[in-house]
């Protein structure tokens, strides 16, 4: 059988995710009441077993903001305890003045590899994560992307269709960057 790396899965307590745990909104991924519970890592490897699946590359599931290092911290603990998973890409406010704050608080979890604050703006307002669908080329979102070369950190870019030259032009900007591309 082929060996896998699931290169963006999820985990989740619900307890920490406020969009789980609230009304029930139109999403982009369409109903999502199957989901509104516990998905352990346990769970996860039962899923998986058989499919050849033998890394995985954690991707964060929205909790809130200022939450962002309980969730990196949660699942560096989940993967101390259980060997999964081997790698761990959190979230970091890029809108802000200075991310580097944040990114050091990060930079102690030994499997964090990257960051994502998604960008994606949609004119369905259920459906947007970006406030504007110009944040990709945000000033303050351009200086902190290209903070991440010094911390050796990817960027997990997640856009619409209409929003991918502005994305390109992040990329060109930033060469020593890698740049996973998401959910497009």
């Amino acid at each position: 059988m082929q060996k896998i790396i699931d290169s963006h899965f999820h985990i989740w307590r619900q307890q920490d995710l406020p969009w789980l745990v609230g009304d029930m909104v139109p999403r982009i991924f369409g109903p999502y009441e199957p989901i509104r519970r516990d998905y352990p890592i346990e769970e996860f490897l039962a899923d998986n077993e058989g499919s050849g699946v033998e890394k995985a590359v954690y991707v964060q599931t929205n909790w809130a903001k200022q939450d962002f290092e309980k969730e990196v911290a949660w699942v560096q603990k989940t993967a101390e305890e259980t060997g999964w998973p081997h790698a761990i890409v959190g979230y970091a406010d890029m809108s802000v003045d200075d991310v580097r704050p944040q990114l050091d608080r990060l930079a102690r979890y030994p499997l964090l590899r990257g960051v994502r604050m998604q960008l994606h703006w949609h004119e369905t307002p259920e459906y947007r994560f970006a406030s504007d669908a110009r944040q990709v080329v945000d000033p303050a979102v351009r200086k902190n992307v290209a903070r991440l070369k010094d911390y050796g950190l990817s960027f997990d870019l997640q856009l619409f269709p209409q929003q991918m030259r502005d994305g390109a032009d992040l990329v060109e900007e930033n060469p020593e960057t890698d740049f996973i591309l998401t959910h497009t």
